[in-house]
């Protein structure tokens, strides 16, 4: 691990500690066996976690979309960062991603609490 990747990494963990866990604890190396799709690990993330929980990562995708979303190219911030082990061949797969995480957060949320906002 270079020292790059780990001051990301230790950033991530500091600044989005329910995102850094939500991501990386779902879409680890073995994700592929243990979920098939990035997607369908998000939604067994979302299975998994309570309201609460999810509204906390929710709150927190939105300040690290803030700050590292916006980037030409988000992915080391979500590769080296926040642990996804899905290797995105540009930019705008990476983005689409991040952006379908936040999407089935705030679905989820808003079937138990309607017209949640983070």
């Amino acid at each position: 691990m270079t020292r790059a990747t780990r001051q990301r990494r230790l950033d991530a963990e500091e600044r989005w500690p329910h995102l850094y866990q939500f991501l990386g604890a779902y879409l680890h190396q073995d994700w592929p066996e243990d979920s098939g799709t990035p997607e369908a690990a998000v939604d067994l993330a979302i299975d998994e976690h309570s309201l609460e929980q999810r509204q906390t990562v929710a709150q927190q995708w939105w300040n690290w979309n803030a700050i590292e979303g916006s980037k030409a190219d988000p992915r080391p911030a979500i590769n080296d960062g926040l642990g996804v082990e899905v290797w995105f061949e540009t930019p705008l797969e990476a983005r689409q991603f991040m952006n379908v995480v936040y999407d089935k957060l705030v679905i989820s949320i808003r079937k138990e609490v309607k017209d949640w906002k983070p």
